[in-house]
């Protein structure tokens, strides 16, 4: 259990500055976020280094796919600040399949708002990339998960929706 009301993750290989933790945590020490995230998509955000092409498209292709369930910039931040008390919300709900676990928890105990703070994304400075063809799947598996927790109510009633519709379009419904 955590010990304090306010909890930072920053993955340890340096890609996020250090110095950048008060800036990410402010808005939630202030009562302004439920949820930060260290962006590097968002104004003013960036990348301090030259991304390879593949790099950039793996980077901007996983963050696209996430649109329809993240409030974030970059649902793929490793860096992000959250309360106590927003994490007990859905602990116990989270399933991080791979290792975005960021994305898991915003979607997870339903953080809002959710506030997109500014950081430069630095080389790694430790460690190696984690990233393979089995993390891959393993993000697409998390997105179901999440999408479908999402829109539940709507994925049960989208074939009633369909039938209802072409039955109309067809005529045999008349309103």
């Amino acid at each position: 259990m955590a010990k304090y009301d306010t909890m930072v993750c920053m993955d340890a290989d340096l890609q996020h500055e250090p110095e950048s933790v008060p800036v990410v945590a402010d808005p939630v020490l202030r009562g302004e976020a439920e949820f930060t995230v260290g962006s590097r998509y968002c104004r003013d955000g960036g990348i301090g280094f030259h991304w390879s092409l593949i790099r950039r498209i793996i980077s901007e292709g996983a963050t696209f796919l996430a649109i329809g369930v993240s409030k974030s910039s970059d649902p793929m931040s490793g860096f992000f600040c959250t309360t106590k008390e927003v994490f007990n919300r859905g602990k116990d709900k989270c399933n991080p399949i791979g290792f975005k676990i960021g994305l898991e928890l915003m979607v997870r105990c339903k953080a809002n708002p959710v506030v997109d703070v500014p950081i430069t994304f630095q080389e790694r400075v430790a460690g190696e990339s984690k990233l393979s063809m089995k993390q891959n799947v393993q993000y697409v598996e998390q997105l179901a998960s999440l999408y479908f927790e999402k829109y539940f109510v709507f994925i049960l009633l989208l074939p009633l929706i369909i039938i209802f519709t072409l039955a109309y379009l067809k005529g045999s419904i008349q309103w």
